[in-house]
């Protein structure tokens, strides 16, 4: 049944309009809902995901309630457990795992992947378009803000505002 919903997702509902298109944007947003609450591991309430969104065979992702997932988002080698409220922006990007790199007498190419890496998200999250999480961040925290084009390389804390290239903290929401 897995492979049914895998297929119905990446052969239609994927494609299918942004949720925000009159008429034909409720149905996109519900096919691509009933998906997700088929396919990932765990899934609240009111989720939406746009179109063009790739998490892989969806068993890594858990969501909870009013979790948004922005077009184009992909996410590879991650697990992700998101809570309650999380808005994406379009074009987000997880990359988690890597390459092995260590030895120098064997081409990177055959050194083979590092596992894949965990990614918690708490609640009330915000995620700017195009942002990048990259593996060295495994935790962002309560209340978050992620400003449009960051590339996040570590932990965010609770409430911080963060932006840039590297990512760091532009301010915190609560003092």
């Amino acid at each position: 049944m897995r492979y049914f919903w895998l297929c119905l997702y990446y052969g239609i509902a994927n494609k299918l309009p942004k949720s925000t298109m009159p008429i034909l944007g409720q149905l996109s947003k519900f096919l691509r809902r009933k998906c997700g609450e088929h396919l990932f591991a765990k899934c609240g309430k009111h989720l939406v995901i746009e179109q063009g969104a790739y998490f892989g065979n969806g068993k890594d992702f858990q969501v909870g309630d009013y979790v948004g997932i922005g077009k184009n988002f992909t996410c590879h080698s991650r697990i992700v457990k998101i809570e309650n409220q999380l808005m994406m922006g379009e074009n987000v990007t997880f990359l988690g795992g890597g390459h092995n790199y260590d030895r120098i007498d064997i081409p990177m190419a055959k050194q083979g992947n590092k596992p894949k890496t965990e990614l918690y998200i708490a609640g009330d999250v915000w995620i700017g378009a195009n942002a990048m999480v990259l593996p060295g961040c495994k935790r962002i925290g309560q209340g978050v803000i992620i400003g449009a084009g960051s590339v996040v390389t570590k932990d965010v804390p609770d409430y911080a505002i963060v932006g840039g290239n590297p990512a760091s903290i532009i301010k915190m929401r609560k003092e």
